[in-house]
């Protein structure tokens, strides 16, 4: 709604813009004639505004293919429940907290894009040939070489490497005599414990954040089936409507609770990080 109403506000904005520009070339008219013009100038701009802020705020984000598909077929079951619900109550209604947690959702998925993205830039900057032949030859000890997705290879390889750097310098640390090489050393591993710890929360915070998708659609599918299972029952023996949503309400204060607390970890942990090694 609040984009609609900045929409419809620019809108008419353009719209005066638009009027005073054709008042300065053409002059105008009779009053009842300019009057008009103004008006109908003004009225087309928020209408317009208004409707290009409602598709923007349906829009779906950009997010990769995979997490686009999942969210569209979330998005044919809430439609499914909506149609379930009508034929349930006899009523069609908006259903806000079905339009909420597809918003939620989108937003996750979004997320999830950009920190994906992020980590996979990272790691392909950060990776030699000789670090994914090293990942290669231990993942085929391990038998585990043809279950890596091409993601997840940049990262473990990625991981590693930073593993391998921050032990090696450990153990430098350990073996050095030198007084003048101390302070050089003790700077490159507290770089290196700052890098991997970095790496390591991006994980954690793309890992939450899809648990937190998967939790979402799981609970639209318990929906769904429900509704599923109510829609073949006499409609006196159908439960309100209110209490069929309220999983979904709780799992939406849920969302909202994981992702401000996860943000928090992630700031109290950046700052422990840099206050241990700075």
């Amino acid at each position: 709604m609040l984009r609609v109403g900045l929409g419809a506000l620019l809108g008419a904005s353009g719209g005066v813009f638009a009027a005073a520009g054709w008042l300065i070339l053409t002059g105008g008219g009779g009053f009842a004639a300019t009057t008009l013009t103004v008006l109908g100038l003004i009225g087309v701009g928020a209408v317009g505004g208004g409707a290009a802020g409602y598709l923007w705020g349906k829009r779906t984000p950009p997010m990769l293919p995979h997490y686009r598909e999942e969210h569209l077929r979330l998005r044919q079951m809430v439609q499914q429940i909506r149609a379930n619900l009508q034929q349930i109550t006899g009523v069609k209604s908006v259903y806000s907290e079905l339009d909420e947690v597809l918003a939620k959702d989108a937003d996750l998925r979004y997320k999830a894009t950009r920190l994906r993205l992020q980590i996979e830039r990272q790691a392909r900057r950060g990776l030699s040939w000789l670090d994914h032949l090293s990942v290669a030859l231990d993942a085929l000890r391990e038998g585990t070489l043809g279950s890596f997705k091409r993601s997840e290879w940049l990262w473990c390889a990625y991981r590693a490497k930073l593993e391998r750097e921050l032990n090696a310098l450990g153990r430098r640390l350990e073996r050095n005599r030198d007084p003048h090489m101390e302070a050089l050393l003790q700077r490159a591993y507290r770089q290196k414990a700052r890098e991997l710890a970095s790496f390591r929360n991006l994980e954690r915070t793309l890992q939450t954040l899809e648990n937190e998708s998967a939790v979402i659609t799981a609970s639209v599918e318990n929906l769904l089936m429900e509704t599923i299972r109510l829609s073949a029952a006499p409609r006196h023996a159908a439960p309100r409507t209110d209490a069929l949503l309220e999983p979904l309400r709780e799992q939406i204060k849920a969302y909202e609770q994981a992702i401000d607390e996860l943000y928090r970890v992630a700031q109290e942990e950046e700052s422990e990080v840099a206050w241990l090694h700075g």
